[in-house]
């Protein structure tokens, strides 16, 4: 004799039909109490009478499914996420994608979800509270808002030094437009970001970024300032400004959403592909950074709401290191030499240049260290000129040497900071528009 188990909605139904059987209820009344029509509650009144009450229990009931996920696949899926696997700690849809990348097993992302959390390999997500905040609404096109940020983190966990991460989001398709390893969060980070972004795509219509220094000058302006109508700018600040770039400074790290989340996403996603490759040096993670950018994109950029893109291209006759470097005013002497951060440089004589004594000349560094020298928008010609020569031995034995001079520690970190690291310098001409030497 077979045993069979009925949960309450079960038990209702077969209620209604052994009183419709019994003649207690009429047809359209039994029909009106199990939401069924009159055709199948005639069905289910002759089966009730057959059977009994097996009749209310689902024909498929106790059969195995037939879309059921194979042993075999579930044994090979619990081996990689179980304790000990190289996927202990992925969240679902980044597994679920390494699964059908790396290992070919195709499953859907509610299965596994399931299967894992049946497991108590994964816990259930908790439900967040309701947002009081209005969701801003895309950019139109793509260029028309970058939102950029670094962002410090143990992206090799221990395996190697901290590094922080340059990038940049397209506001309107959510592409993950540029990514960098640096050592910090620098200003040759920035200016080598947008002078990649400049040529590779063009010039965004807007940038919004937070309230760094390297981004937006804390300085109040000076007397001199005022009378001139401007305001102190950083160095990343004044070339957005001079390329016509609108910068926009947020408020909070919720008003740039778009990068602070592709940050929380990369610090799962990122970290763990960088652990899973081996990498172990920056230069091992920038090379990496191209793949998984382009697997980034193909996984969560969207189409925009208009395709025709609003990048402004870069003339082709732009000279780079006029533009993406950082610059201060040097006064040129009367032997047409002038000093930089402790270094002499001789102006070498030009066809048809006007005598530059005593004039203003503005000394470009590209992120990359090299030096170059303006006046105005034109490239000036120079060598470096040597250190003196040290004095015959005999004559430093003659007179007493003078004590030397400690180094500064406070210049020496100045001068780190505005070089960005260590520098060549070697005799330089104007080379071709766009080009570095």
């Amino acid at each position: 004799m077979r045993t069979i188990t009925l949960d309450p909605r079960q038990q209702r139904q077969a209620e209604i039909l052994a009183r419709l059987a019994s003649g207690d209820l009429e047809t359209a009344q039994a029909a009106a109490l199990l939401g069924r029509s009159a055709r199948q509650t005639r069905r289910l009144r002759a089966r009730f009478i057959e059977e009994g009450m097996a009749a209310v229990v689902h024909g498929l009931r106790g059969r195995a499914p037939a879309n059921r996920t194979d042993a075999g696949t579930v044994a090979r899926i619990l081996a990689l996420v179980g304790e000990g696997g190289e996927y202990h700690d992925f969240n679902v849809c980044h597994l679920r994608e390494l699964l059908a990348r790396e290992h070919e097993i195709a499953i859907g992302r509610s299965t596994l979800d399931r299967l894992l959390k049946e497991r108590g390999l994964r816990r259930p997500g908790r439900r967040k509270g309701k947002e009081k905040r209005r969701r801003r609404q895309r950019a139109a096109a793509e260029g028309m808002l970058v939102q950029v940020d670094g962002s410090p983190h143990d992206w090799l966990e221990g395996r190697g030094p901290k590094l922080a991460l340059m990038g940049a989001v397209d506001d309107a398709t959510g592409q993950f437009l540029y990514g960098r390893f640096h050592p910090t969060e620098d200003q040759a980070g920035y200016l080598v970001m947008f002078r990649t972004i400049a040529c590779e795509r063009g010039l965004p219509m807007a940038c919004y970024h937070d309230r760094h220094t390297i981004l937006r000058s804390p300085k109040a302006p000076t007397l001199e300032d005022e009378l001139a109508g401007r305001a102190p700018m950083s160095q990343v600040q004044r070339l957005l400004a001079e390329l016509g770039v609108e910068s926009i400074p947020a408020h909070s790290p919720q008003a740039k959403g778009r990068v602070e989340r592709l940050w929380r996403t990369l610090q799962d996603r990122l970290v763990k592909e960088l652990r899973l490759a081996g990498v172990s040096t920056m230069d091992e993670a920038n090379a990496f950074l191209p793949g998984f950018i382009a697997r980034y994109n193909g996984r969560f950029a969207v189409a925009p709401a208009d395709p025709e893109p609003a990048w402004v291209p870069l003339p082709p006759d732009t000279d780079l290191a006029y533009h993406f470097a950082a610059r201060e005013e040097r006064v040129v002497r009367p032997d047409h030499t002038l000093s930089w951060l402790g270094a002499a440089y001789q102006l070498l004589p030009a066809a048809r240049q006007p005598g530059l004594v005593g004039k203003k000349v503005a000394v470009h560094v590209v992120p990359e260290g090299d030096v170059y020298l303006y006046q105005g928008k034109r490239r000036l010609a120079y060598a470096p000129v040597a250190a003196p020569a040290p004095p015959p031995a005999g004559a430093a034995a003659k007179a007493a040497p003078r004590p030397a001079k400690p180094p500064d520690p406070r210049a020496a970190a100045k001068r780190r900071a505005w070089l960005f690291g260590e520098h060549h310098h070697g005799e330089h001409a104007p080379s071709p528009a766009g080009h570095f030497p």
